[in-house]
């Protein structure tokens, strides 16, 4: 037995004897949600005219949005430089992990990728519409329903590795160096770090390479800055990643958190037919809900927090604006308060005659020197 297994084992007595936890679990949402997904990622646009998954066109919409505000500050640049930096935002993720995986990426395999995206990027890059779209949104709106959008576009992207790790060579290989592991089984930490990178790497290499600029430079991206805000994308993904395998209970060191989560969680929720993976403590569709609603809070609570702080930072400048501005009207003021004195040429002189009387005359005036030719 693993120490991590004996650590959980512990946790999850102490927890279930002294705070055992009773709280129901609302399903409402999690059907609805359950639903929802499974409608766009198995439903085209349009069987005929654009035959291609919502979940691809729904994804695609967003990141131009992100990438219009990552532009907003360009002036210049080539078109296909702009595209190409829009698909490294949108591709980065998924391009890393295959190539960790030893598997090809999806868009060198298939054209399907190439038509979704450039054609959303020919619809609202070029026309400014995504651009219009975020200067004319309400921030917070913008912010809670793009963090929403992103934790059930993430949320699903991290529920799929699954299949790609089973399919790849690194199980096996994990496998071979863990005799103790059984067949089939996924690390923590080979998942958890995956999810991160799934999700954050297409914004590390945009920021570390500067791509949203016109000249490209090695830039330190947000992600190596430290900070919560800064890590939150690649934390909150490796923790619905772990979430994810205790749900499934796809590794034996997390049994016995499962087993204690699987007694909190409705009789709807968990597993109903023996045809499906007893594994699991609870259907898959509903598994990835949850992962997906966990998600979407977090990101949607981070939406929030960076519009109070941009609000904060504008009034800030505003504040100075309006200092400076109080400072130039009162040096104006007493610039026009002030008195000058101008002495005139002329003097004054008084000359008392022998009668006694005085009369003022005025000191002629010289005239004015002749100047040599």
């Amino acid at each position: 037995m693993s120490i991590i297994q004996q650590l959980t084992d512990s946790i999850s007595a102490q927890i279930s004897t002294l705070a055992p936890i009773t709280l129901s679990v609302p399903t409402t949402p999690i059907f609805q949600l359950s639903k929802f997904i499974h409608h766009i990622t198995n439903t085209p646009v349009h069987p005929v005219y654009f035959p291609y998954l919502r979940f691809g066109v729904i994804h695609a919409v967003r990141v131009t949005t992100v990438w219009a505000g990552l532009t907003k500050a360009k002036r210049g640049g080539g078109r296909l430089q702009d595209l190409f930096g829009y698909l490294v935002l949108a591709w980065g993720g998924s391009t890393v992990v295959s190539l960790l995986l030893n598997q090809p990426p999806s868009w060198l395999i298939s054209f399907t990728p190439w038509i979704i995206y450039i054609s959303i990027y020919t619809l609202l890059i070029p026309t400014g519409l995504s651009r219009y779209f975020i200067e004319t949104c309400p921030k917070i709106l913008f912010n809670v329903v793009g963090g929403l959008i992103d934790g059930m576009t993430r949320g699903t992207t991290i529920t799929s590795l699954i299949t790609l790790i089973s399919n790849s060579s690194l199980l096996k290989i994990a496998s071979e160096q863990n005799q103790n592991s059984s067949n089939g089984e996924i690390g923590i930490w080979t998942y958890m770090i995956l999810s991160g990178i799934a999700i954050s790497s297409g914004g590390v290499i945009v920021g570390l390479l500067g791509i949203n600029e016109n000249e490209w430079k090695l830039i330190t991206p947000n992600l190596l800055k430290g900070g919560i805000l800064n890590t939150l994308d690649f934390s909150s993904s490796s923790l619905i990643g772990l979430l994810w395998l205790i749900l499934l209970n796809q590794n034996q060191s997390l049994e016995s958190i499962s087993k204690s989560l699987s007694n909190t969680l409705p009789q709807e929720l968990k597993i109903s037919s023996k045809d499906k993976d007893e594994l699991s403590i609870i259907d898959i569709p509903h598994a990835r809900a949850i992962c997906v609603l966990v998600l979407g809070f977090i990101l949607a609570i981070k939406g929030i927090i960076l519009t109070f702080i941009a609000n904060g930072i504008k009034t800030k400048l505003v504040n100075k604006i309006d200092k400076k501005t109080e400072l130039y009207i009162l040096d104006e003021k007493k610039s026009a308060t002030r008195t000058e004195v101008i002495k005139t040429p002329i003097k004054i002189k008084q000359n008392s005659n022998s009668s006694g009387s005085s009369s003022v005359k005025s000191t002629p005036r010289k005239s004015p020197r002749a100047k040599s030719k």
